[in-house]
């Protein structure tokens, strides 16, 4: 009776600790909006599945580590009825036990077993190989492990090493059932909280790189984020499911080349200043430092959105659009920007001709004048979207000029609007929302007078501003425009296309913002192959993609300044190209051109061409 009582007293005691810690974590006043994502609730089963169940994600990235923290889950998963049936006679009482004989007590021997290697393995990494990326040690990372370890142990010895009803047998069902109400009391405390957190939010991640979330209509008082009680759900619960691993910092490009961002620590941070009961979230390095603000303005601005943080994290957190560009834009909100590359930006897209290259609207119309461009007049099927890198870039222009010959080649009906302004994605991107929204509603009001409904662009930035972002806005998803991405439209066409296939050795590098952004990524390769191309992948290829260092606005606002051995994000992806051998490049983005021939001009290799597949296509057509 004695024996039951105390059972009961622990059980009771470390589930109200658990609970309370749990309730000390979430109750913070937040706000409702946006609500949980619930589409395609089959798919984001299935995506638990696989990245929980199964730990595809996780061993997929480091796998020797991957494999061990696999063993230590699935033993977990396995050893769920032992753990009921020994809770069940905690409640029964120590003299109802009997020896178990059942084929299920071998399978759970050897699960054991396994937990213990993979939980060993965990453990020599953390503490003796100390791998950069995972921090400081922990010491609750120390006192899981042994608590693991003392299950493990316990069980094995509870189940052959001692006699049933025997004195050892009973001390150790005692310490087996201390380890494991010790996990109830730690686990809440620690990192180790993401067990119960991650399914939860592995299911609500986005499909995609994640968004900058609409404001609240009607709220003068939504400026972004800018404060603890602006942040939404999903940004609660990926504050505390972080497991700390530091896979979204091993794969930040801002981080790989010297910089100070740490996707990691911005995540911590948030989590250190909301139990610390803090109230603005992001300001200057002197704020941080005084303890008045918890995430540097410095580290936000070096973000390129590239969307790599979020594509390596096990358990779902949306690092880009919902944290770190929604903390740009309460900076710019508040005045409280301290960058001055920054306000120049904005003040170059506020002034005629509202674009952040700054160039005149003349030398858009003299190109589709001189090209004699088709004027949509919404007689045409597709809106041909130049986008600010088509109409003023050069590069951008001779991709222009390979969609009219395809166009026609193909006999698609298309047109250009005579006058483009900025879609406002450099601008919302550094946190300008009042700018982003200026320039959206005159967009959006001339697609209403033209009717439009199916828009393509060569720029992936613009598709996802239009088929994302803009979305946001109740006006234009009333309009029902579809958009695509060229990519996705040119390889529709390839069967009603003449082409003349020519061997050529190539490489492709895939933009952030479309791999990551919109999940393409056979489509380009089918257009290169389609004319010939052989190509040969870079170790970042996919939606594992290594940014050209664009992005996030960082060509208009990026630093020139840089120290000591740090290498610039487009010098490090083009040595990713030199390893490759190939003389040429493709790319799918008027952006990524840019970067990548500004480090061949610094490695000396002007003799590799970097081309857009619209361009390798147009080649390749018959006649």
């Amino acid at each position: 009776m004695a024996s039951r009582v105390l059972f009961a007293i622990l059980i009771v005691a470390s589930i109200w600790y658990f609970a309370r810690t749990i309730y000390r974590r979430f109750h913070y006043k937040i706000q409702s909006i946006p609500a949980f994502p619930f589409d395609h609730p089959g798919a984001r089963f299935w995506r638990v599945f696989l990245e929980v169940v199964l730990q595809s994600r996780v061993i997929r990235d480091r796998p020797v580590a991957g494999l061990l923290h696999a063993l230590v889950l699935w033993g977990f998963f396995a050893f769920a009825w032992v753990s009921l049936r020994h809770m069940a006679l905690g409640f029964r009482g120590l003299e109802a036990a009997e020896r178990e004989e059942s084929w299920y007590g071998l399978f759970a021997a050897a699960w054991a077993v396994a937990v213990l290697v993979g939980i060993l393995g965990l453990t020599f990494r953390r503490f003796a190989l100390r791998p950069k990326e995972l921090g400081p040690l922990s010491p609750t990372s120390g006192l899981v492990s042994a608590l693991i370890v003392l299950l493990m142990l316990t069980y094995l010895l509870g189940w052959r090493g001692f006699g049933v009803h025997t004195t050892a047998w009973r001390a150790n069902w005692w310490v087996h059932t201390v380890s494991f109400f010790a996990l109830l009391v730690v686990i809440p405390q620690s990192k180790h909280l993401h067990l119960a957190l991650s399914p939860v939010a592995i299911f609500f991640r986005p499909w995609n790189t994640s968004s900058i979330r609409p404001l609240r209509a009607g709220d003068d008082d939504d400026l972004g984020i800018v404060r603890f009680t602006d942040l939404a759900p999903k940004d609660l619960l990926d504050i505390h499911a972080c497991v700390e691993c530091g896979r979204c910092t091993q794969v930040c490009p801002a981080n790989l080349t010297g910089q100070s961002l740490n996707p990691k620590e911005v995540i911590l941070q948030m989590q250190r200043g909301l139990m610390a009961g803090g109230a603005v979230i992001s300001g200057t390095p002197e704020e941080v430092g005084r303890g008045t603000a918890w995430v540097s303005e410095e580290d936000l601005y070096q973000c390129l959105s590239c969307g790599a943080c979020e594509e390596a994290c096990p358990v779902g957190i949306e690092h880009v659009g919902s944290k770190i560009l929604d903390l740009r834009r309460g900076l710019v909100s508040e005045g409280r920007t301290n960058k001055p590359k920054v306000g120049s930006l904005f003040t170059t897209m506020e002034r005629t001709p509202h674009n952040p290259w700054g160039v005149s609207q003349e030398t858009r119309r003299k190109f589709i004048t001189a090209e004699r461009f088709p004027i949509f007049d919404g007689s045409q099927e597709w809106l041909f979207w130049l986008g600010c890198g088509a109409s003023y870039d050069p590069h951008g222009q001779e991709v222009a000029r390979a969609m009219k010959r395809i166009f026609e080649a193909a006999r698609v009906s298309w047109g250009v609007l005579e006058a483009e302004t900025c879609c406002g994605e450099p601008g919302r991107r550094a946190g300008n929302e009042y700018l982003y929204l200026q320039v959206s509603e005159k967009l959006i009001e001339a697609f209403g007078q033209k009717k439009v409904k199916k828009l393509v662009t060569s720029d992936p930035h613009c598709a996802r501003m239009f088929d994302v972002d803009y979305r946001q806005i109740p006006e234009f998803e009333g309009l029902g425009i579809r958009v695509e991405h060229h990519s996705e439209l040119l390889a529709r066409l390839l069967p009603s296309l003449a082409l003349s296939p020519a061997r050529e050795s190539l490489t492709y590098h895939d933009p952030c913002y479309l791999a990551r952004g919109r999940g393409i990524t056979r489509e380009p390769r089918s257009i290169l192959e389609s004319a010939g191309a052989e190509i040969t992948e870079m170790p970042h290829h996919g939606k594992q993609t290594f940014c050209c260092g664009a992005g996030g606005a960082q060509l208009f606002i990026a630093e020139d300044v840089r120290g000591g051995e740090e290498k610039r994000v487009n010098h490090r992806r083009f040595e990713e190209v030199l390893a490759t051998g190939a003389q040429t490049v493709a790319v799918a983005c008027p952006y990524c051109p840019i970067m990548l021939k500004d480090a061949a001009t610094h490695a000396g290799r002007d003799d590799i061409a970097i081309l857009d597949i619209a361009e390798i296509l147009a080649r390749r057509l018959s006649g």
